[in-house]
């Protein structure tokens, strides 16, 4: 008798044991369910972020397929939004035209210029001052290409007509050279076009007492 109680002790312990290890097994399956799902969430998230892979589209871009050896029509592109920025504007949104560019602004020519943005603001709303520049399209843009110090230089000059419109009234329309340097940077969400502009200067093409430039600008 003492036999067979021994002996039914040690069945139920084995039932026992073989109990908490099918427990073991199946919290470890679980587990591991639950990694695999994880992992495939993980893999699907990493596929889509690959086909949402977010395409650098420079503003007002036309329809087709688009190389890095594009230069020239980002350098045109660029230029518009310069030159549209800085002169064709209201007292309304010349602010905004302004803050638009600023990121686009190399260090120098931003930290120097921002007087002048200020004061030319001011005069602006005081004098409710217009400006518009209708660049000549009939003449190319004319480029040229340096590297100075490792940095690749644009010193691109662009013509057109500019016209100051002071209370309403037509002041001043006169054929104007724009001139502006720009330095090739990586293009990135935050800088579609690939460039700053390091440089720029107004000169009109016809007798005037004074050039505008931009503080800080040379040529």
């Amino acid at each position: 008798m003492d036999f067979v109680a021994r002996a039914g002790a040690m069945i139920d312990r084995a039932h026992r044991v073989a109990g908490v290890l099918l427990i073991c097994v199946l919290v470890l399956g679980l587990v591991a369910g639950c990694q695999l799902a994880e992992n495939t969430n993980l893999q699907r998230e990493a596929n889509a972020a690959r086909i949402r892979y977010p395409v650098i589209v420079v503003p007002e871009a036309t329809t087709g397929v688009y190389s890095p050896t594009e230069e020239d029509r980002l350098i045109f592109l660029f230029s518009d939004f310069v030159t549209q920025s800085l002169l064709s504007f209201t007292p309304v949104n010349m602010q905004d035209l302004y803050a638009n560019l600023r990121p686009y602004m190399g260090p120098a020519l931003l930290t120097d210029s921002e007087p002048h943005f200020q004061k030319k603001i001011r005069d602006a709303t005081s004098d409710r001052r217009s400006s518009f520049f209708i660049p000549d399209r009939a003449r190319n843009i004319d480029v040229t290409k340096q590297t100075i110090n490792g940095a690749e230089i644009r010193n691109v000059s662009i013509y057109g007509q500019l016209s100051t419109f002071v209370g309403g009234t037509t002041a001043e329309s006169i054929p104007v050279k724009i001139s502006m340097i720009f330095q090739k940077v990586f293009a990135s969400p935050a800088n579609k076009y690939g460039f700053l502009l390091t440089a720029y200067h107004e000169e009109p093409l016809v007798n005037a007492n004074d050039t505008p430039r931009l503080p800080g600008s040379s040529q």
